[in-house]
């Protein structure tokens, strides 16, 4: 089907699901990301990806949605939240991510010893990931994002995305038959872009207050946005170390430097942002999950596949409720923390298909994985949309406070 047909079809099965789904109390990405799996059906998706190029943009729309969208958690999210929640949010990330990794391999090892060490290695990675995409826009939809408990929940998957690259460079180092040296090199890369981006804050500091003070119009200020995050997101992936890292912390960067600028001309640079990437562009990520949904996973292994769900379900909220005796959150707040975290979406995605490429899981593994993804990402939102209108208090209150049962 011709792009120009298909993009705005796209856009339309979204926009009705996702306004549907909000109707009935539930965040708008449920909606978008069923609406790419009823695009995705095979006799569809036959007929509206009938060229190699229409899935190519398709899936360049969806990247760029991605990038917005954590450009636009890190540019909104209130910095100093972030700093008052930062020991939560290393305690979470660590143990949810530890947690259902060792559940994960120790599962493999002991039901699928042929399989290898290797596979359980992959399988036990996958369970410990995060999407930070799509938390961030049900926080966004139930206008959780600058709470006490969405910004831990954003920090902590922040974090993940970090443990998600290093573990993807070690599966890329196995299954190429590399060494330590491609390892090693990792921290070398975060620090080059923590320079780079240092210094392109210092730049984008002056520019920004030179185009306020000298008549800069709304769209040259979008414009160096726009740069300003494309460029960071492809060092961060030249780099190795994911397009995601240079997103968001482009959206953090971004958010201090245009403190030189008008507040006003500030609030209407953000909204425009927001209008532009949540109506336009990450429509395209939530819907492209659904569209590459491969039906025939859902059959292949019933008993691995429920395995696998259970494993991802129980590793993440156990990961959580275990740090309680460390922690200032509610037993409830972090029972809800650990949905967040289980949240796999493409970070999970990603993982599998880069290990079945190299060959070191086998194709039911594969299957169950990605059909867990999908499962872990749906049921997320409507838990935390039910849980906030259960609980008002829920995203704010602390072990001192009360939230109601």
């Amino acid at each position: 089907m011709e792009i120009f047909v298909l993009v705005p079809l796209i856009l339309i099965v979204t926009f009705v699901l996702g306004l549907l789904f909000k109707r009935i109390g539930m965040p708008t990405v449920v909606g978008q990301i069923l609406a790419g799996i009823l695009l995705g059906i095979p006799l569809l998706r036959g007929f509206l990806f009938d060229s190699e190029s229409s899935l190519v943009i398709v899936d360049f729309l969806a990247y760029l949605g991605i990038i917005f969208l954590l450009f636009l958690a890190g540019l909104e999210i209130d910095i100093e939240k972030i700093k008052e929640t930062s020991r939560e949010s290393l305690m979470i990330s660590l143990s949810s991510a530890l947690v259902p990794f060792g559940l994960g391999f120790t599962f493999m090892m002991l039901v699928f010893p042929s399989y290898g060490w290797l596979a359980a290695l992959v399988f036990g990675g996958a369970m410990m990931v995060t999407s930070e995409a799509t938390k961030v826009k049900v926080l966004m939809d139930l206008n959780s994002l600058n709470t006490h408990l969405g910004a831990i929940m954003l920090a902590a998957g922040a974090l993940d995305d970090i443990f998600e690259v290093l573990f993807l460079a070690l599966v890329a180092v196995i299954g190429s038959g590399g060494g330590l040296l491609e390892l090693a090199m990792i921290p070398v890369e975060i620090v080059v872009f923590a320079v780079v981006a240092f210094a392109f804050f210092k730049v984008a500091t002056k520019v920004f207050r030179y185009l306020d003070r000298n008549g800069g119009n709304q769209a040259e200020i979008f414009s160096l946005v726009v740069i300003f995050i494309m460029v960071l997101s492809a060092l961060s992936e030249g780099l190795g170390i994911g397009y995601l890292i240079g997103a968001i912390a482009g959206g953090f960067i971004l958010q201090i430097a245009m403190k030189s600028i008008h507040k006003r001309h500030r609030k209407d640079m953000v909204k425009v942002t927001e209008l532009i990437a949540l109506g336009f562009i990450v429509p395209f990520f939530f819907a492209n999950v659904g569209i590459n949904f491969e039906y025939d996973t859902l059959f292949s292994s019933i008993g691995l596949l429920v395995a696998t769900v259970v494993i991802a379900f129980s590793g993440k909220i156990l990961g959580c409720i275990v740090i309680k005796p460390f922690s200032r959150l509610t037993l409830k707040q972090l029972y809800y923390t650990g949905w967040a975290m289980n949240s796999r979406g493409a970070a999970e995605l990603v993982i599998a298909l880069a290990a079945k490429q190299l060959g070191l899981i086998p194709l039911d593994v594969f299957s169950a994985l990605v059909a867990m993804s999908l499962i872990t990402t749906l049921a997320f939102p409507p838990v935390l949309a039910r849980a906030i209108r259960k609980n008002p208090g829920l995203m704010d209150v602390t072990a001192s406070e009360t939230v109601k049962a």
